[in-house]
Parts: structure tokens; C-alpha cells; sequence
């Protein structure tokens, strides 16, 4: 659902508009529009509604008109909660609302999308006094946006003379729309209009408010009359085949008040943007656009100095050499003098550090300044960091394509979508037709050998690669090599601190040295093509790799094992591709409990736990790996995988009867979602005689429980429930016995103490922080609440639950939850509903084979087309 407040305020469900029923719900829409998110006090309300003198039950009506607002927008199908009495007021969490995401347009640079959010006047027809004030801002932030708009336009070159020319009649006292008119003008050799357009604009101003133009205005007067010829130009041409970047670029435009720092990796097109940036905006700088490659990074040529620079400077604005001072200080205050006042652009590529470049800084503020550098410089005061990183998927794709002629197939991923990587790859195969691609993805898949293939005439991956390593000391040299040991993309400080044996401080301290050498990326992200060059630069011993084997194996809390779930992954494979069998398993092992919630890396984990377990011929760690690999297929929904990897486990000899009770609990529970709850509560028997540890036996009765309800044992069910919440030794398993337990109750006809349950099933799941246990014990309350014959407070809670397991991958449950939510809706009349919940489920259970929801969705179907054809 959609809501508006650029235009005429409501909402909108698809293409059906949701009006608020009179001016009080308008105005209070409006009003808890603006502040989205946030608690409007009910005083506020009051004041928007009734500007003045408003009635003794002022508050009371705001109250019930806020409530009847509400019910109008949870019946066009907001979630409850989205509209909610808080404290002292109201807040509203819209889930789309389009000054959000005019907001987000201008925080991205996309001006014309942002102005395409705009449906005439903000707060159109709402006629509050109390919310003029902020109509009104709105207004002046749409004006704002339409300037940097237009103004992109003009520089661009479009022909924006009557949009401008309107938008002067609509604002004549605007000089920012009379200066883009005369620009627009100028462009297009309508000299004497725009001298026009300042005549007109003047005599308002002075007429109307008694002053003289601003200096923006006068500045583009003088332009019209100046008669000189253009500046000095003197940029690279703009690079061909360039893709994206368009927040990298409105950043730079949006920054040129004062320096603007590039900053990125070695490869990953620094230039490009500065030079494409620099080409938009030349018309900006009369004056002239001034380039000097400071050679910092460039193979075969000196570093070039700050004096040598300031000589190809002023050279560009016409002081020949031998007017030149010597002195680096004479010749920056040459410099300075040269340039006050004037409307220049000046590029400083490729700068080593601070000291390289703030003798190169203008002392006015009409010069702009783009600097690109590998490295964060951010000893230059004042300057607005823009960082470049590699490539989106898309836009690399894109650029392979652009430049090889042929659609990219996964090169630009074998590239890390570094865009140099990516031209070279592409000007390979271009100059080589007889290539596959296919052919070419071989070569570059062999990962030792990646950086070799990256090379071409004198452009060199790895030599590029290696002159941002040879800046650094030999304590960063030796940390970036040791980095290369470690196969996950992200490190933690402890991680290199093992590595490199080092305290954890020492060790921060020289990432966050690569960080600023754009030998890390941000979070400590370690570039797939950097990472490759780091273990060509590494040391010939595994001892690196021993250590950091030694650092997972002792593994940590469940933080530590938080902040390294991005490597477990990749360490454990590594492990195994090196035939470290103990160590693979041992971390697979301790880190499997912890990845229950992040199914991918659950499942490629416990394969590589299982894997390293039958290599090691231990039957008791091949136990322990196939439970491991059961829940994760069970978690993803693949039952029959998750029956073959738990009779495997059954079949194997153990000495811990409670890993046994555990996989025969994994036997029944798959039986039961076949529909065979005999077999099922057999499992839980057989398993409940091999183990006495309480939380493992709270889970077995509470399941043998849920086996017993459907064969309508419902004597034994309830006592199996009881039992199972009295052993509970966790909020978790708690919270699950006793949904069970209520949900046995109601089917008793013990409707009070059944909905107290579930209600403290859900209290108690949601206290304990377990979206899963939330979204179970949610499940079991809407059916409690159908068997108490109300269905309208089930769909409620069902519907929370679908909510919550969207957000989860966990198909078994939301297929639980789906048909629940349909039988609710079947209840309430809502068939379509229903049908569409119905069918939902039978999909996902049909894909997993979870036979026992299919058929409860199967059913629901019928019913709900039955209702359908009786309408």
C-alpha cells in the first residue's frame, strides 16, 4: 500500500485509491504522514484539525477519528500494526510513502525520478492552517530539486528555454530560474534575450524588495558579456564505453563548493568518473578546465611533485616556463594570484597524498577541485570523500558487452566486476574472435592463474595491483600477504590478529592502514583479484594457514561466530581442500548450531562436516555431521534428503543414546508431515526410553503430543504437552509447549485456559527474541482462536506469523501458516482470500512433499471455490 502526501493526500492499493472519509481524516492522515514513523502527540492532532478554539472533546474526537481512520485502511488491507495508539499519540509506519522515496531519489542524485513522485501541490486540498507551514517547505524542496534538475539539463545541452521561461513567469523573483534561463538562452545564441531575462529580473528585485541581484545572477550576466574567447580545455577526452555511476557522479556534482576527493581500489575507474564528471559541468567553468596526472601510481614514470605540477598548471593558463618562480612557494602564490576570482575546473589525477596535492589548492572558492587518489587523503581539510568501488553485476555486465561486442556469460564476475579487469578481459576476446567465451571462463576459473589472464599490452592487473603495495611499510607489506591466507571475502581484526600474531589492537591498526590504501574494502573486505595477488606475494610455508585453522577450531560465543559467518563457509572448504580433515570437521562442527537462521551456509557447512567425517572414518563425528545435514535439509524444506541423511544416522553406532533420540525425533517428525502420526508417536516412545536430558525430552513429549492430537488422543496429548512445558529448560521450548498445550485445550472445549496459553506462548516466544518461536506460537494461537469460534482475531495472527516468515526462510513453517491463514479467511468471507492462501501452501507443500498440508491445502481450496461459485 502506498500513501501520498506530494498531491492530494491517501493511499493506494494497486491502481484503487483509499480517500479518507471527510476533512478530520484527512487532516490527520497528512499530519501522521509527515512525521512517518515517529509518535504525533494526540495535542498536535487536535491542533490540526481545529485551528482555533477547538471543542471541550476535542481529544476524544481526534481519538475516534484516528480509530475510524484506521479500521478504513485495515480493511484495504494495511497491517494492523502499522497504524497504532502509542503513549501520548499515534504513529503510522506506511510501508510505501512517496515522500520517502522522493527523499531517497535526492539522496541518490536521481532528480527527475524524485520530481516524477510529485502529483501536483503538496498536501493538495487538505485545509489545515497547522499544516501550511510544512505544504509550504515541501513546495520550496521541490523547487530546490527542480533547479539541480534543470540545471543538469542546460549543462548537458538540452533545450530547456520555455520550461524555464514558464517557470521565471511562475517565480519572477526566483534569480536561480533567471540565471538557468539566461545560460539556456546563452547556449542556443540568444544573447540579447537573456540580457533580457537580467533586465526584467533586476528591476523586480530592486522594485520589490530593494535589492541588487545576487552574485550567481551577475556571474551569468557577465558571461553573456564577456567577450573573450573560452578558457584553456584541457581534459582527457571523456572515456568511451562508460556504464553507471550515476550516484558517484551526483555526488561529485553535488560537491563542488569544495575539493572532492575520489577514492577507490587500483583499477576501478577513479579517472573515468572524475573525467565524466568534469565534462558535464565544464560549461560551469568559463574560465577553463585544467588536467594534471600526477603519475603517482604510473608504471615506469616519477611521482610528479608539487612544484612540477604547479608548473604544468600555469603553464595551461598561459605563464610559459620562463616566467615561472622556482620556489615551490612563489610559484603556488603565482598560482593563487593566477586563479582569484576566475571560474576554473582543475583535475588532479592520480595523487599519492596531502602533501602532493594542497600546494595545488586554489584560495578561491570559484575554482572547483576533483582529486582521484588510491588512498583516503584525508589530511585535506574540508574535502567530500566520494568512493568508487567495483562495479554493480549489472553495470559490469554491461560494460564487458559494450566493449567485447559479446554478451557477457560470468566473466565480469570472474573479474571481481573491477572495471579495469573487466576491459582488459573484453578487449582480449574482442581481439580474438576465435575465442568461446566458455573457452575464456576455463581460463579465468582457475584462480592462481586469474591475474595472468588479466593483462594486456601495457595494461597489467597485478602490476597495477603491486605499485599500491609497494607504498606500503613493511609491517602493512607483511599484514597484506598473511591476508592472502585467508579464503573468506570478509576478516575479522581477530582473524588477521591470528594470523599475524599480533595483539588485536596492532592488528586493527594495520587493516584499517590497507583500508586507507584501498587494499581492503570497507568492513575488511578483501577484493577477490587483490586477494589472489596477496597469496602470489605470500610466503611458500602453510603456517599462516595453520594458524588461522588453530583460530576457527577454538571458535567463540555465538557474537564471534556472528561476526565470522561470512568465512566459516569458505575456511571450512578450505580446510577440506587440503585434506585437514579434524580441523574441516571440528569447525563445521561448533559452527553448525550457529547458522540455523542462514540456510545456505547451514547446509554447505554440514555437507563439508559430513564429507570431512567419512574421510576420517569416525562414526560417532559422521553421527553428529548427518544430524547436522538432516535440520538443514529439514530447515530448506527438503524432507526426502532429510530422511535419507537421518536413517544413514540411524544406521550408524553410537555411544550417546540422546544423539540417537535426536535423530529418531527427526524420523517421526518427517512421518508425521506424511501423514503417518502411528509411526510418528512410535519414534517419540522408542526415543523418549534412550534419554533423560530434560530440554531433549521437553522437545520429544511436545512433539509426541502434536502426534497424539491428530489421531485424536486427546487425553494423552494434553498430558504429553504438560509434561513437555514442565521440562522446558529454555524460553524457546517453552514458548512451543505451550502453544501445544493450548492448542489440545481448546480441542477440549477448555476455550478460557486455551487462549490464556497461547497468549502466554507468544508473549513468551516474542520476550525471547526467536522470530521462528514468535512465528510457530503465532500459528497455534490462530488455530486455538478458530476453534473458539473466532476467526477475524485468527486471520489477525496469522497473518503476523506470514509476516514474520518472510523474512525467514523456513518453507515447512509458512506453509503451516498459509493454510492457516486461509481457513481464517474462508471463516470471514473473504474467499478470494482464502483461495490465494490455499493455493500458496499447496505449492509449498507439493515442492517439499510435506503431504499433510497439501492435503489440509487441497481441501481449503475446494471450500473456498464452493464459496466462490455460491456467490
Amino acid at each position: 500500500m502506498e500513501f501520498r502526501v506530494l498531491g492530494p493526500v491517501g493511499a493506494h492499493a494497486g491502481e484503487r485509491r483509499i480517500a479518507p472519509v471527510g476533512a478530520r481524516q484527512e487532516r490527520i492522515l497528512a499530519a501522521l504522514l509527515l512525521d512517518a514513523g515517529r509518535v504525533v502527540p494526540v495535542s498536535r492532532l487536535v491542533d490540526v484539525v481545529w485551528a482555533a478554539d477547538p471543542p471541550a472533546t476535542a481529544v476524544r474526537q481526534v481519538r475516534n477519528v484516528t480509530t475510524a481512520l484506521r479500521r478504513t485502511l485495515v480493511d484495504a488491507g494495511l497491517p494492523p500494526d502499522a497504524l497504532a495508539a502509542v503513549g501520548p499519540g499515534f504513529v503510522l509506519h506506511p510501508p510505501e510513502l512517496d515522500l520517502r522515496a522522493f527523499d531517497a531519489h535526492v539522496g541518490r542524485g536521481e532528480h527527475a525520478a524524485a520530481l516524477a513522485c510529485w502529483r501536483g501541490r503538496a498536501l493538495a486540498g487538505v485545509d489545515s492552517p497547522a499544516l501550511a507551514g510544512a505544504a509550504a517547505a515541501l513546495e520550496e524542496r521541490r523547487l530546490s530539486v527542480l533547479h539541480l534538475h534543470l540545471a543538469e539539463r542546460v549543462a548537458a545541452g538540452d533545450d530547456v528555454v520555455a520550461e524555464l521561461t514558464d517557470l521565471v513567469g511562475e517565480h519572477p523573483l526566483s534569480e536561480g530560474f533567471a540565471g538557468l534561463l539566461m545560460r539556456a538562452l546563452r547556449q542556443r545564441g540568444r544573447q540579447a534575450d537573456a540580457l533580457a531575462v537580467y533586465r526584467r529580473t533586476r528591476r523586480r528585485l530592486v522594485d520589490e524588495l530593494g535589492v541588487e541581484p545576487g552574485a550567481e545572477l551577475r556571474d551569468a550576466h557577465d558571461q553573456v558579456l564577456r567577450e573573450d574567447p573560452a578558457g584553456p580545455c584541457c581534459l582527457p577526452g571523456e572515456p568511451p564505453d562508460f556504464v553507471g555511476r550515476d550516484a558517484e557522479l551526483a555526488a561529485v556534482l553535488a560537491s563542488l563548493h569544495v575539493p572532492v576527493l575520489i577514492d577507490g581500489m587500483a583499477g576501478v575507474g577513479k579517472t573515468a568518473v572524475a573525467v565524466r564528471a568534469a565534462h558535464r559541468v565544464a560549461d560551469r567553468f568559463p574560465d577553463g578546465q585544467l588536467f594534471v596526472d600526477l603519475h603517482s601510481y604510473t608504471p615506469g614514470r616519477e611521482r610528479l611533485g608539487p612544484s612540477e605540477a604547479l608548473a604544468a598548471l600555469l603553464w595551461q593558463l598561459g605563464v610559459p616556463a620562463n616566467r615561472q618562480p622556482a620556489g615551490l612557494d612563489e610559484r603556488a602564490a603565482l598560482w593563487r594570484a593566477r586563479t582569484a576570482g576566475r571560474k576554473l575546473l582543475v583535475l588532479l589525477d592520480n595523487a599519492a597524498d596531502a602533501a602532493q596535492v594542497v600546494p595545488l589548492l586554489p584560495a578561491t572558492p570559484t575554482v572547483a577541485v576533483i582529486i582521484t587518489s588510491r588512498r583516503r587523503l584525508t589530511e585535506i581539510d574540508g574535502a567530500v570523500p566520494v568512493p568508487v568501488d567495483p562495479l554493480p553485476s549489472a553495470d559490469a555486465a554491461a560494460l564487458f558487452a559494450a566493449v567485447s561486442g559479446r554478451a557477457d556469460a560470468g566473466v565480469a564476475r570472474l573479474c571481481g566486476n573491477l572495471p579495469l579487469a573487466v576491459r582488459i578481459a573484453a578487449s582480449r576476446l574482442r581481439q580474438r574472435p576465435h575465442w568461446t567465451i566458455e573457452a575464456f571462463l576455463g581460463r579465468l576459473g582457475r584462480e592462481r592463474n586469474r591475474l595472468a589472464e588479466l593483462r594486456a599490452g601495457g595494461r597489467d592487473v597485478a602490476a597495477t595491483f603491486h605499485l599500491s603495495y609497494q607504498e606500503l611499510d613493511a609491517d602493512h607489506q607483511r599484514m597484506f600477504r598473511l591476508l592472502g591466507a585467508h579464503p573468506g571475502g570478509v576478516i575479522t581484526v581477530s582473524a588477521a590478529a591470528a594470523l599475524a600474531e599480533l595483539p588485536e589492537e596492532e592488528a586493527e591498526r594495520q587493516l584499517d592502514g590497507l583500508l586507507d590504501a584501498h587494499l581492503l574494502e570497507p568492513g575488511y573486505r578483501l577484493h577477490d583479484l587483490l586477494a589472489e595477488h596477496a597469496r602470489h606475494l605470500a610466503d611458500a610455508d602453510d603456517s599462516a594457514f595453520t594458524r588461522l585453522l588453530a583460530y576457527y577450531r577454538a571458535g567463540g560465543d555465538h557474537h564471534w561466530y556472528a561476526a565470522e559467518r561470512a568465512s566459516l563457509r569458505a575456511v571450512v572448504h578450505q580446510a577440506l581442500d587440503r585434506a585437514e580433515d579434524e580441523s574441516a570437521w571440528k569447525i563445521a562442527d561448533r559452527a553448525a548450531p550457529h547458522l540455523r537462521d542462514h540456510h545456505d551456509d547451514f547446509r554447505a557447512v554440514a555437507e563439508a562436516a559430513t564429507h570431512a567425517a567419512q574421510r576420517l572414518g569416525d562414526p560417532a563425528a559422521l553421527h553428529r555431521a548427518l544430524g547436522h545435514l538432516a535440520d538443514a535439509h529439514w530447515g530448506a524444506g527438503e524432507l526426502t534428503a532429510a530422511l535419507a541423511c537421518t536413517r544413514h544416522r540411524l544406521t550408524l553406532p553410537t555411544t550417546d543414546p540422546t544423539a540417537k533420540a535426536m535423530a529418531l525425533s527427526r524420523l517421526g517428525a518427517l512421518h508425521g508431515m506424511s501423514g503417518d502420526y502411528r509411526t510418528s508417536a512410535d519414534c517419540y516412545h522408542h526415543a523418549l526410553t534412550l534419554t533423560t536430558t530434560p530440554d531433549v525430552v521437553a522437545l520429544l513429549l511436545g512433539n509426541l503430543s502434536h502426534a497424539q492430537e491428530m489421531l485424536n488422543d486427546l487425553p494423552a496429548a494434553l498430558s504429553s504437552a504438560q509434561r513437555s512445558r514442565s521440562l522446558a529448560t529454555t524460553p524457546h521450548r517453552f514458548a512451543l509447549s505451550t502453544a501445544q498445550e493450548a492448542l489440545v485445550l481448546a480441542k477440549l472445549g477448555s476455550h478460557t485456559r486455551a487462549e490464556r496459553q497461547a497468549h502466554e506462548a507468544v508473549r513468551t516466544a516474542q520476550a525471547s527474541d526467536h522470530p521462528f518461536g514468535t512465528a510457530f506460537t503465532h500459528v497455534d494461537y490462530a488455530e486455538v482462536l478458530l476453534l473458539l469460534g473466532d476467526p477475524a482475531q485468527a486471520r489477525t495472527r496469522a497473518h503476523q506469523a506470514c509476516e514474520i516468515l518472510t523474512h525467514l526462510h523456513h518453507p515447512l513453517l509458512s506453509t503451516m501458516a498459509a493454510n492457516t491463514l486461509g481457513t481464517a479467511c474462508l471463516r470471514i468471507q473473504d474467499p478470494h482470500a482464502a483461495l490465494t492462501h490455499h493455493r500458496r501452501a499447496h505449492a509449498t507443500a507439493r515442492r517439499i512433499g510435506y503431504r499433510a498440508q497439501m492435503h489440509r491445502a487441497t481441501t481449503g481450496a475446494a471450500q473456498a471455490k464452493s464459496a466462490l461459485d455460491a456467490l
